[in-house]
């Protein structure tokens, strides 16, 4: 069907000279092009980040795709969008007309410069969905393990400047390039406001675990980048050298804790018992029971008080995370309560922006906010926008699961940890969706090893 629609390409096409490493280097040449892309990415993000460029990712990579198909075919071909496509579009268009309905029958400001943001990130998202679907591209586990390890490389050394040699102490945060040419940002960050304007690779009023900083890297908050290590730690697994298996497991692992992120620490456990599961099991019904224990546990643990009180009794003498943050523990319970009591107000169309503070000069601990479901979907866009994304979401992951052959279980569990976290996390949207993009590429269509029982 693709070959009589034309739709095989050198981009997904794997050279026939298909060895990838010369010792600990990797083989440009031998690289399809969609590796060759995804490759040079995740290599440099920190160049990504130090531009100040994030938000326009998606627009940009889709510039690059049309300049291709262009060159090569003299048009852009696509397949008939599949409902996953759809569901994403429409969803995205209902938040982007709804945010404009409220903000010109309400008084407030029109923000022309978000919205464009917003177009160009969402509908190049959507894009890039849509390609990525049509070619059935695949980027070999290798290749993203190999970028990876050297993203990873890059944020240790980072890691033992501020953390050790410097001591973790206070800096003044440059201003991205995007900001000093856009000159969106004034003066010093003030805490809560503009974070992606700012470099900051630390943060140094945060501590996350033996009284280190809390850090996000090239990620902007902290929560994205343990989401990050976190797909690491889970790639890593499913590397077949074990040397290079090993040291990406610890290396991410550890980065996972440095992150300060209570509900990635909580979850990730879960999800290596859960992986662990499906592979050794021999009773598929045996996996099943230990998937849902696996899965209620983490849905426990997600309260506060229940963390806080196996917090205090594992380590009575370091001060947790809970404790030295402000916007934690009963801060965020107080927002999960309000929100819940404030969802049915407007329970169709949802109240489009977050709440008021629960703490005074607090403006991140607002009401609607720190959760995905409670926060951005049923208290900001209803219960309309909340099936909607459903549909996006069920579609996705059912597309996925039909086109499993060769893709790692490394992809599976991601969608498991987004789905769980859901609850506890608001995500910041733009680089957590490039990490499921990502992940949807990840597997080998002509290697099928990597397909597990539990399929």
């Amino acid at each position: 069907m693709n070959q009589r629609l034309g739709l095989k390409s050198a981009f997904a096409k794997i050279p026939n000279n298909s060895s990838l490493f010369s010792g600990i280097w990797i083989k440009w040449n031998n690289l399809t092009v969609a590796e060759k892309v995804v490759c040079a990415n995740l290599s440099l993000i920190a160049a990504w980040w130090a531009i100040g460029v994030y938000r326009f990712m998606a627009a940009f990579l889709c510039l690059g795709i049309v300049g291709y198909e262009l060159l090569n075919f003299g048009k852009v071909r696509l397949k008939k969008p599949s409902l996953s496509v759809v569901a994403l579009f429409v969803f995205s268009s209902y938040r982007l007309i709804g945010s404009i309905f409220f903000e010109l029958t309400t008084g407030r400001k029109f923000n022309l410069t978000e919205d464009v943001r917003y177009i160009l990130f969402w509908y190049g998202l959507i894009a890039l969905l849509w390609y990525v679907q049509s070619h059935d591209i695949r980027v070999r586990l290798e290749v993203v393990a190999w970028a990876f390890s050297l993203l990873l490389i890059q944020m240790l050394c980072l890691w033992v400047v501020g953390e050790i040699i410097l001591g973790g102490r206070d800096y003044i945060y440059p201003r991205t390039i995007f900001s000093l040419l856009a000159k969106n940002a004034e003066g010093a960050y003030e805490h809560g406001a503009g974070l992606s304007n700012y470099l900051m690779p630390y943060l140094p009023y945060h501590k996350s675990v033996f009284g280190l900083k809390r850090w996000s890297f090239f990620f902007i908050i902290p929560e994205i980048f343990a989401l990050v290590v976190a797909y690491i730690n889970l790639i890593s697994l499913d590397i077949k050298n074990r040397l290079w298996a090993t040291c990406l497991f610890l290396v991410s692992f550890g980065f996972v804790l440095v992150s300060g992120t209570r509900s990635v620490w909580l979850l990730l456990p879960v999800i290596l018992i859960l992986r662990c599961t499906f592979v050794y099991a021999k009773n598929s019904g045996f996996a099943l029971i230990l998937a849902l224990l696996a899965i209620i546990s983490f849905t426990t643990l997600s309260f506060p008080r229940v963390t806080d009180s196996i917090v205090e009794a594992y380590n009575s003498q370091v001060e947790t995370v809970g404790e030295v943050r402000a916007d934690s523990t009963e801060v965020r319970g107080k927002i999960y309560e309000d929100t819940l009591a404030a969802i049915p107000d407007k329970p169709i169309f949802g109240h489009w922006v977050p709440g008021s503070m629960v703490l005074p000069d607090f403006e991140l601990g607002r009401v609607g906010t720190h959760s995905f479901i409670l926060g951005t979907l049923l208290y900001n866009l209803g219960i309309v926008g909340t099936l909607l994304f459903g549909i996006f979401w069920i579609s996705f992951l059912s597309w996925l699961y039909k086109t499993r052959k060769g893709r790692p279980l490394s992809v599976f569990l991601l969608m498991v940890l987004y789905t769980l976290l859901s609850t506890v996390m608001e995500y910041g949207e733009l680089l957590a969706c490039m990490l499921v993009l990502l992940a949807a590429v990840v597997g080998n269509k002509e290697n099928n090893k990597h397909k597990f029982n539990f399929f």
